[in-house]
C-alpha cells in the first residue's frame, strides 16, 4: 500500500513539474504580453514578449507583438532589428502577410528614405496573399494621404468601408477628416487657407481669423468702455486683431480672471461651440438659441445636460457646424483641441448665413 501511495505522489510531482515548465514558455509569455497590449500597457507587454523570445527566438507571435509594442511606444530605432528577426521567423504565407503589414506600419511611422516606394511594394506583395484584409487597405490609404496622393487615399479608404468591420468606422472618420481639410483649404482666404493643415489653433490665431477673415467686429457692437491690450499680448504678432476682438461685446473669447488673454493657449471644442452659439445669436437675432436645448436629454455619452457648454455643443452639432468627435461612441470631446480644418469649415458655413436670417 505504501508503495502505491509513494508511486502516486511521485507521479503527481512529475505532473506538477511538467505543468510549471509549460507555463514558463514562449506561448505562455506571449499570451501574458497580449493581455497587457489589449490594456494598452505596452511597456509591460514588451517585457513579456522579450521573455517569450528568450524562450524561443523563432516564436513568430512574440516578435510580431514586440514590434507592435515598439511602434506604440515610439521606439522606432529598435524596430529594424526586430523586423529582421520577424522575417527570419516567418514560415507560412499568413506570417509573411503579417510581416509585410507590420513593416509597412513601421515605414509609415518612421518615413525613412524612399519609404513610400518600399511601402507600396509591401502592399502589392501582401495583396497577392490576401486582398480582402481591411487593415492592409487602411495602411495604404494612410500612406497615400501622408504622401499627398489624396485621390488614391480616398480609393483605399472607400475599399476599407466596403469591406466593413471595425476598420470601416476608422476609415470613415479619417475620410471625413480629409474632406473637411480639403473644403477648408479651398475656402480659406489668403493666408487663412494655410491653417487647414494645422493640428491645433491658439487663441491669438483665432482672434486674427475672426477679425481679418469674417470681420466679427461688424456683427458685435463696440464696448462702451475700451479694454487695454493685456500685457501677454503686446508682443504678439496678432496684437491688433486681439485688441479689436476684445473691444467688441463678444464674450465667448475674453480675458481670464487675471486679466490675461493667454494668446498661446489652444482653443478647445467647448470654446468653439460657445463661440458658434454667440455668433449664431448675433446673425439671427434669436436670443432663445442660448437655451434651445436646456432641459433635454444629452445625446453625448461624455457630456452631462447641466454642463455649462451643453446647449452650445448641442446647438453647434444640430446646425451641422460641428460633428461628434467619435463616430462610434458619439462623444463630443469638448476638451479636445480644435484643428485648423475644423475651424475653417465652421467659418465657411457661418459665412453662408445672411445676417438676420
Amino acid at each position: 500500500m505504501k508503495k502505491i501511495i509513494l508511486a502516486t505522489a511521485f507521479s503527481l510531482l512529475l505532473a506538477t513539474s511538467a505543468a510549471a515548465s509549460s507555463l514558463d514558455s514562449a506561448p505562455y509569455h506571449t499570451k501574458a504580453a497580449d493581455r497587457y497590449a489589449v490594456q494598452l500597457q505596452f511597456s509591460k507587454a514588451l517585457h513579456e514578449y522579450d521573455a517569450a523570445i528568450a524562450k524561443d527566438g523563432k516564436h513568430f507571435p512574440a516578435w510580431l507583438g514586440k514590434i507592435k509594442s515598439e511602434l506604440a511606444l515610439g521606439k522606432l530605432a529598435d524596430i529594424p532589428a526586430s523586423l529582421n528577426k520577424l522575417d527570419d521567423a516567418s514560415d507560412s504565407k499568413a506570417e509573411k502577410f503579417e510581416y509585410l503589414l507590420i513593416e509597412g506600419q513601421y515605414l509609415l511611422a518612421a518615413k525613412p528614405k524612399r519609404w513610400i516606394g518600399k511601402l507600396k511594394e509591401n502592399f502589392f506583395k501582401a495583396k497577392k496573399i490576401d486582398s480582402g484584409r481591411s487593415d492592409l487597405h487602411l495602411l495604404i490609404a494612410r500612406a497615400y494621404r501622408a504622401d499627398g496622393k489624396e485621390s488614391l487615399a480616398r480609393k483605399h479608404y472607400s475599399k476599407v468601408i466596403e469591406i466593413g468591420g471595425r476598420d470601416a468606422a476608422i476609415a470613415n472618420q479619417e475620410l471625413a477628416s480629409m474632406f473637411r481639410q480639403a473644403q477648408a483649404s479651398g475656402t480659406g482666404k489668403g493666408w487663412v487657407g494655410d491653417l487647414a493643415g494645422k493640428t491645433t489653433i491658439n487663441r491669438a490665431t483665432l482672434a486674427a481669423v475672426l477679425v481679418d477673415d469674417i470681420a466679427i467686429q461688424n456683427f458685435f457692437p463696440k464696448r462702451s468702455h475700451s479694454i487695454t491690450l493685456p500685457a501677454d499680448c503686446k508682443s504678439n504678432t496678432f496684437a491688433s486683431s486681439i485688441d479689436t476682438l476684445l473691444n467688441t461685446q463678444l464674450t465667448s473669447i475674453s480675458l481670464d480672471a487675471k486679466g490675461l488673454f493667454n494668446p498661446d493657449a489652444n482653443v478647445t471644442r467647448f470654446e468653439l461651440a460657445k463661440l458658434i452659439q454667440e455668433i449664431l445669436i448675433a446673425y439671427t437675432h434669436k436670443d432663445q438659441l442660448s437655451r434651445a436645448f436646456i432641459g433635454t436629454k444629452s445625446p453625448f455619452p461624455d457630456l452631462n445636460a447641466n454642463h455649462y457648454a451643453y446647449n452650445a455643443a448641442f446647438l453647434a452639432i444640430s446646425r451641422g457646424l460641428m460633428t461628434s468627435d467619435d463616430l462610434i461612441e458619439g462623444n463630443f470631446a469638448g476638451d479636445k483641441t480644435v484643428t485648423g480644418a475644423d475651424l475653417l469649415l465652421v467659418l465657411r458655413k457661418l459665412g453662408s448665413l445672411n445676417r438676420g436670417s
